[in-house]
């Protein structure tokens, strides 16, 4: 039986060969210096079906017994989650138990879990490992969308056509396609957790494609929209008027920004702590003389620029009432808060903003020279260049609210 270091190119270039074929895991030795390049399973191998299906199993002795035991089906067990399962196995042979039997024995004491059991725990154990805002957003999904969906129904018989069903009923007979798409990303997720956990044998959700088509938003406010805009902003009270107007100042991320504390301003500096920062890193903004004025407009004894009037020393949280408000006043129509960031960005480039620079105002993750090493000597290295890019961004807002184009 043929043998080969296994990776996911290999079987995914498996093709029918009108025959059932084996490929046993095995290290992966350099020929050249005989030292051990990958470390491969023993006993784990792929099976290839005659109609094309593949399949992993285990293969191993017990009680002078050549056995074989099903892990599961590619793509939906990945490689790796494969190798996982069969190092497990190795040990629970290698401690005198028999993985077949203890499968048949516990089939026959157990019963079938139920997809509430596994909501229940991915809520109390993945949940608390994300930020703040993504636990509220999965919860309110997972409550309103797919819990009512899949309530009471077992794990093994959501397969994918069940899933499926729900996502086109949202994408299409809902027309919401994005949403569509967000609750077949926290199904996977899910089920991943249930893998690694061994509440499920498999993702069903992994070879699911999205369903509906996002299109990607690129509204940006003209010069004419910006000047009424502006007008209505000075209308709100505060905090609400300020903070709106330092979103499009300084192009920051909503939640950033409401959170913004007085002990982080320094310098005409104001630095966003890493575990606040959608990037993962500490950010550092330099603050325009307009943006200086407006927040220093604001200072009172809570430790927020933006404190809420509702929950005194609380930062401001609800926004999208009075935005929706002053935008109807306006007249200005199809425009979201976070189009606020893209008129910054968009005006910022139109200004002669590199690329590079652009993306280090709003801390976007990616980029060139991005890397762990380069990040953490250069932290402040463009602060010179954002502070430019903010400023004629400024400048220009300014010529445009006053109405003078010269």
């Amino acid at each position: 039986m043929p043998k080969k270091h296994l990776n996911d190119q290999f079987i995914r270039n498996l093709t029918p060969q009108g025959k059932r074929i084996e490929y046993f895991d095995q290290h992966l030795i350099d020929p050249e210096t005989s030292t051990l390049k990958r470390v491969g399973v023993k006993g784990l191998l792929i099976r290839l079906t005659k109609a094309g299906n593949i399949y992993f199993y285990y293969s191993y002795w017990f009680d002078n017994k050549s056995k074989r035991f099903k892990i599961g089906n590619y793509p939906n067990l990945s490689l790796s989650e494969a190798r996982d399962k069969a190092r497990k196995l190795a040990y629970k042979v290698n401690n005198n138990i028999d993985p077949q039997v203890e499968k048949i024995a516990n089939k026959k004491k157990s019963k079938p879990k139920i997809f509430d059991y596994l909501v229940k725990h991915f809520k109390n154990q993945h949940l608390p490992t994300l930020r703040e805002s993504t636990q509220k957003t999965y919860r309110n999904r997972i409550e309103t969308e797919i819990l009512p969906a899949f309530k009471g129904m077992t794990i093994e018989n959501m397969t994918r056509g069940v899933i499926i069903e729900l996502l086109e009923d949202i994408a299409v007979d809902r027309n919401q396609p994005t949403h569509s798409n967000r609750i077949r990303a926290i199904l996977s997720s899910m089920f991943s957790f249930a893998v690694q956990r061994e509440i499920a044998e498999y993702n069903p959700v992994k070879t699911i494609k999205p369903l509906g088509n996002e299109n990607q938003r690129d509204r940006v406010l003209n010069e004419e929209e910006l000047r009424r805009l502006w007008e209505h902003l000075l209308k709100l009270h505060e905090p609400l008027s300020s903070v709106f107007r330092i979103l499009l100042l300084l192009g920051q991320r909503k939640g950033e920004t409401c959170r913004m504390k007085w002990e982080n301003i320094k310098d005409n500096v104001w630095t966003i702590p890493k575990e606040q920062t959608k990037a993962d890193r500490k950010h550092s903004v330099p603050l325009t003389p307009l943006a200086v004025d407006i927040i220093s407009d604001l200072k009172n004894e809570s430790p927020y620029v933006f404190e809420s009037n509702r929950n005194k020393g609380q930062p401001i949280k609800w926004l999208h009432n009075s935005f929706k408000g002053a935008t109807k006043q306006a007249k200005i129509t199809d425009i979201r808060i976070h189009d606020l960031r893209r008129t910054a960005a968009t005006y910022m480039a139109e200004s002669g903003t590199d690329r590079t620079i652009l993306g280090k105002v709003l801390n976007h993750k990616g980029l060139a020279g991005d890397s762990q090493v380069t990040a953490r000597y250069d932290r402040y290295a463009y602060m010179d260049e954002k502070r430019q890019a903010l400023n004629r961004w400024s400048y220009r807002l300014k010529e445009i609210i006053s109405n003078d184009n010269s």
